[in-house]
Formats: C-alpha cells, structure tokens, sequence
C-alpha cells in the first residue's frame, strides 16, 4: 500500500442513482480492508431498501439532513451523524433537504466481497460523470439494478422511502 491524498471532489466520480459518487479510496488501495466514497445526494437519489450480505457499511453526514432506516428503527442524521450498519441489516435512507453530503464506508471481513464490493456496485450501475455536479434524474432500471445487486451481493427489499 501507498499514501493517498485526495481533496474535495478528487477521486473517481461516479453518477449513481440520480447522485453524484466521488471513491476517495478503494477496497484495492487499501488492500481489501475497506473503501470511501463521497455522496452527493437529492431525494431522486434514495435508494430501495437492501441488504448487503458481506459488508458492512458505515454513513456519516457531513451536509444536509438524512433520514436513516435500519431494521425497522428510524432516525433523522444532521451534520456530524455517524450511522454503522452491520451486513445483513435491512436498511435504506431518505434525504430531507435539497441536497445532503454524507461519506459512505464499506469494509468487509471476507477476503473479497461478491464482484469486487459496494463501489464496485455503484459504478457498473452507474456511469463516470462528466463533471463534479449532479446529474439530471431518471428512473433507474430496476430490473438492471435488482439483478447486478445480487452480483455483489446485495438484496434489494422494496422501493426507496419517500
């Protein structure tokens, strides 16, 4: 492994889900330990309630408001809100501002999560943006997402909250 640094709005940036994904370091740079990505995000960008079968994931709120669900519990994340939510945990998210940035966190204790883990997931579901900014909202493919979920080992549960 090397030393990185990467600033506001390095790394590779990824339009997923109507949001703007920026990988400031991934599962490979950090030898399977774990990846970092940065969300921008709308209320187009919530996503269906999943699971992840090997990984955890980790959210902390750095703008914005976010309201989290996992397992059934319900909690509004302001700036400064860290959330952890174990594999396995049925869990999705709702953004209740114009826009919220959160990190996102995913590790997992596996030697290697299904097809390369979560930012793997978010940019073949995705596409490289062209710029820093989010993109203009489209309804996902449902079909397309549910089937490369199940890829990386993610079971999608139901439709985004509202």
């Amino acid at each position: 492994m090397q030393t990185i640094v990467r600033h506001r709005d390095e790394g590779r940036a990824t339009w997923f889900l109507n949001g703007l994904m920026t990988t400031k370091v991934t599962t490979e740079e950090t030898a399977g330990a774990y990846c970092v990505m940065e969300h921008l995000l709308t209320a187009a960008a919530n996503p269906p309630r999943h699971t992840q079968t090997s990984e955890e994931e980790a959210f902390y709120v750095l703008d914005g408001e976010i309201e989290f669900e996992v397992d059934g519990a319900v909690v509004t994340a302001t700036p400064g809100t860290f959330a952890f939510v174990p594999r396995g945990a049925a869990h999705s998210f709702a953004v209740l501002t114009n826009t919220a940035r959160m990190l996102v966190i995913s590790s997992s204790s596996d030697e290697a999560a299904p097809a390369g883990g979560l930012h793997h997931f978010f940019e073949t579901v995705g596409e490289p943006a062209t710029a820093p900014i989010l993109p203009t909202p489209q309804p996902p493919d449902i079909d397309m997402l549910g089937r490369v979920a199940a890829e990386h080992g993610i079971e999608l549960l139901g439709p985004p909250r509202a």
